[in-house]
């Protein structure tokens, strides 16, 4: 997948991996900064968030290693050369970053299919386009996830990670951050309720927590 030292090469210094406060940021405000002044930091901040599903969109897509990795690659190159074209009003970050993935593996998939052409022809269908069967529904459900968790407050997005993409129970969390199991709970109810909100209405919601 890309690295550090990839990013590194293609957008500058990343000056630690996500900078002092950008853990704490929402994606638009992130995508502002890279837009405003370049901020490599606040891409890299981006790339935590998303570098693991645009991944998992191009091995479900691609069904190739090498290829979901040149996913990842161009995604991002495009996040930062196209920063400045991002419209809060139109979109969410997490929609806009997806549209940006599904083009790209598209591209991706009819490079490959005319490479192919000039050795033997395709099965009919064998290069699905995104969207055609390859769960891009749940794919979406997965980005505007972590769209919701962005703009939630540290606390309310620490359970949810922690219990949706870690799998740790309420037991565990309590255990793992020193909280309360009561804490964990009422924390856990309002974070949901909260992301839920965001879902639902994202516009609504700059800042929840």
């Amino acid at each position: 997948m890309l690295t550090g030292r990839k990013l590194e090469g293609h957008f500058g210094s990343t000056d630690g991996w996500g900078g002092l406060g950008l853990k704490g940021a929402t994606d638009e405000a992130l995508i502002s900064r890279v837009a405003g002044s370049g901020d490599g930091r606040a891409l890299s901040e981006l790339y935590d968030r998303y570098g693991g599903l645009v991944y998992g969109a191009g091995m479900r897509y691609l069904g190739d290693r090498t290829l979901a990795e040149d996913l990842v690659q161009d995604v991002f190159v495009s996040v930062w050369r196209k920063a400045a074209t991002f419209d809060a009003s139109r979109a969410a970050f997490s929609t806009w970053v997806y549209r940006i993935t599904r083009n790209r593996a598209t591209d991706l998939a009819r490079r490959r299919e005319a490479r192919v052409r000039t050795v033997a022809p395709p099965a009919e269908g064998a290069y699905p386009e995104p969207g055609e069967g390859d769960g891009s529904e749940q794919t979406v459900r997965m980005f505007d996830l972590v769209g919701a968790l962005s703009g939630l407050s540290p606390a309310h997005r620490e359970v949810l990670v922690l219990a949706y993409f870690e799998g740790l129970s309420q037991r565990e969390i309590s255990t793992r951050t020193n909280m309360p199991l009561g804490t964990v709970k009422s924390r856990t109810t309002a974070a949901l309720r909260a992301a839920r909100k965001r879902l639902l209405a994202p516009e609504e919601h700059p800042k929840d927590g």
